[in-house]
C-alpha cells in the first residue's frame, strides 16, 4: 500500500489473496460474489488510489489467465510496469521475469516492442493525459528490486525491497558496457521518482529551488546542495507522514 499517493493515477483494477486494497466494498464484494463482480470496483478504487498491490495483482492474472480473465501478455506488462513505477519490489521483479522470457522467443519478442506505444494510447483514451513511463531493461528493475529498503525512502510503495532479485542478479548474463548503460537508466529513474515526489508535496518555490539543486541552469550539480535539498525533502516526507 502506498504511503502516500504520489505520482500518476491510473486506471486499475484487482484484488490479492494475501493484501487486499484499501477497498473495502469491492473486497467484500470479491469474497461474497467472486472477481468479476468487484471488477468495476476495483476499477473505480484504484483510479483513485493508484494502489500497487491491486497493480500487481492484476499483472499476475493476466499473467497466467484466471477465471474468466484470459491470460494477456501485453496487459501483464503493463500492471507490472505501472505496479513498479510505484517502487513495488515485488513488481519489479516479476516484470524482469516476464521481459527476459518474452525477449527469448522471436515469437514473442514482439510483445515487448509495440507495449509502450499502446499503453500510452490507452492511457490518454482513459485518463486524457499522457504517459512518460519507461520501461527498464531487467537488469535495471532487479538492481533497483535488491537495494535496501532505507535507499529508498522516497518510494510510494511499502513493498521496497525483494530478496530474490539478489539471487537473480548473480546469475544473469550481461555485457559489461549494456551494465553501465543500465545502471546509468536505474540511476535517471530513481532521480525521476524524487523530482516526482518533490513536485507532489513542495510548494512551489521550495520545488524549484530542489529542482535546481539537482538540475542547475549551468553547470555540474553542486554536490553539498544536492545532499541538503534531498534532506530536506526527506524531513517533510517525514513530518507528512506523521
Amino acid at each position: 500500500m502506498h504511503l502516500g499517493r504520489f505520482g500518476l493515477f491510473l486506471f486499475i483494477l484487482g484484488t490479492t489473496a494475501v493484501a487486499m486494497a484499501d477497498c473495502p466494498i469491492a473486497d467484500k464484494t470479491a469474497r461474497t460474489q467472486g472477481l468479476d463482480a468487484a471488477l468495476r470496483m476495483y476499477i473505480r478504487c484504484a483510479v483513485n488510489q493508484n494502489d500497487d498491490d491491486t497493480q500487481l495483482y492484476l499483472a499476475r492474472i493476466y499473467a497466467t489467465g484466471q477465471g474468466n480473465v484470459a491470460a494477456n501478455k501485453q496487459k501483464a506488462l503493463l500492471f507490472y510496469h505501472l505496479s513498479s513505477e510505484n517502487g513495488n519490489a515485488t513488481a519489479m521483479v516479476e516484470l524482469a521475469k516476464l521481459l527476459t522470457e518474452l525477449d527469448s522467443k522471436d515469437e514473442t519478442r514482439s510483445e515487448i516492442t509495440t507495449y509502450l506505444p499502446r499503453v500510452r494510447t490507452q492511457f490518454k483514451q482513459n485518463t486524457g493525459n499522457s504517459f512518460s513511463g519507461e520501461l527498464l531493461h531487467p537488469y535495471a528493475l532487479l538492481m533497483l528490486a535488491a537495494e535496501a529498503p532505507e535507499a529508498k525512502w522516497f518510494y510510494t510503495t511499502t513493498v521496497k525491497s525483494d530478496p530474490r532479485a539478489a539471487e537473480l542478479l548473480k546469475t544473469y548474463p550481461i555485457d559489461p558496457n549494456k551494465r553501465r548503460q543500465v545502471l546509468r537508466a536505474a540511476s535517471r529513474w530513481k532521480q525521476r521518482k524524487m523530482v516526482d515526489l518533490a513536485r507532489e508535496i513542495l510548494p512551489l518555490a521550495e520545488f524549484d529551488e530542489f529542482y535546481q539543486a539537482l538540475y542547475p541552469k549551468k553547470g555540474l550539480p553542486d554536490s553539498f546542495k544536492r545532499s541538503q535539498a534531498v534532506e530536506r525533502l526527506k524531513s517533510k516526507l517525514e513530518s507528512r507522514l506523521k
